[in-house]
């Protein structure tokens, strides 16, 4: 690979060195190049302030935040400074920020007042080349984020108009698998629509990303319609040990909460289960997609309604 291929500097963002705890994902180092890799398409410098980058981040990052605990624009802004053929941070001066210390570097008050970032000149000028554009943006979306998110995310960073979200490398056999495991049927909702007899808009979805190990196989993935399989990316919904339906406590109506019924009373529901002689959800992949991509918390199941009877008079 020659530094001017796109493979090369896909394979750099690749090699991008992102804090994990176990096996959680770590998306914010990626949303900020995207971020970056946005800014430079719409003729914006990529020299960037801390105080700018936060401005222009921080609800990008919180809305794609692991867990509870909202997003710090602080770690990807100055750790990324360690792939200096990415990513350069500087203060006044000049000094290499990503080498000073751990509780100066970090301090809020120093980066709103002096830290300076910028894309590494190589990288900058490779990304002009739309071809080397296209393949590291699609990196980046296949590192940490679901399939279904990557055309929603291309619009968040203003690149929508200028890269196509890449189709998924998915096994034929693992979707054939799971599709026949599940009878072509959603194991949300039971769809199991069809066009002139084949059938339409019933995916098989990944627990865990292959991006993150998670293995084409029955154990790994399950029957969705496209409604429910974004729903189930985005982490409004979810599992629990026992294969019931979660639903996040951060689902809300828009307009009205009838819309939304049908979604909210999946709170508790099982889901169905694969046809005999098929492997179930490993309780691994459900336990990794509930701590990395469903938004806690859930929601109580409903109650069954109780039939009110009017007391007669006697």
């Amino acid at each position: 690979m020659t530094p001017d291929s796109p493979e090369y500097w896909a394979a750099k963002v690749r090699s991008i060195k992102r804090f994990t705890l176990g096996d959680k994902r770590a998306p914010y180092k990626p949303l900020l190049l995207l971020w970056l890799i946005g800014r430079q398409a719409a003729g914006l410098p990529t020299r960037v302030s801390f105080r700018e980058a936060e401005g222009g981040l921080l609800k990008l990052m919180d809305e794609h935040r692991m867990g509870t605990t909202r997003a710090r624009v602080e770690n990807p802004f100055v750790y990324l400074g360690s792939d200096r053929s990415l990513w350069r941070i500087e203060d006044l001066e000049g000094n290499d920020i990503s080498k000073m210390p751990q509780a100066r570097k970090m301090r809020r008050p120093f980066l709103l007042k002096e830290a300076v970032g910028a894309l590494a000149p190589d990288f900058e000028q490779a990304l002009n080349n739309p071809y080397v554009r296209s393949q590291v943006v699609n990196t980046l979306l296949d590192m940490c984020f679901p399939e279904t998110r990557h055309t929603e995310i291309l619009a968040e960073v203003n690149l929508a108009h200028l890269v196509v979200a890449a189709p998924p490398l998915k096994d034929p056999e693992f979707e054939q698998t799971v599709l026949s495991a599940y009878d072509f049927r959603c194991s949300f909702c039971g769809f199991n629509g069809a066009l002139r007899g084949r059938p339409v808009a019933v995916d098989a979805a990944h627990l865990q990303m292959p991006s993150h190990r998670g293995p084409d196989h029955i154990t790994n993935g399950l029957a969705l319609c496209a409604f429910h399989h974004r729903l189930f990316d985005r982490g409004a919904l979810g599992l629990n040990p026992e294969h019931r339906i979660l639903v996040s406590q951060q689902m809300t109506p828009t307009r009205t909460r009838k819309e939304l019924m049908p979604v909210m009373k999946l709170a508790g529901v099982p889901m169905r289960m694969p046809q005999p002689g098929y492997d179930p959800l490993a309780a691994g992949y459900i336990d990794w997609h509930y701590r990395n991509l469903f938004v806690k918390p859930p929601r109580r199941p409903s109650l069954p309604t109780r039939r009110r009877f009017r007391r007669v008079k006697t």
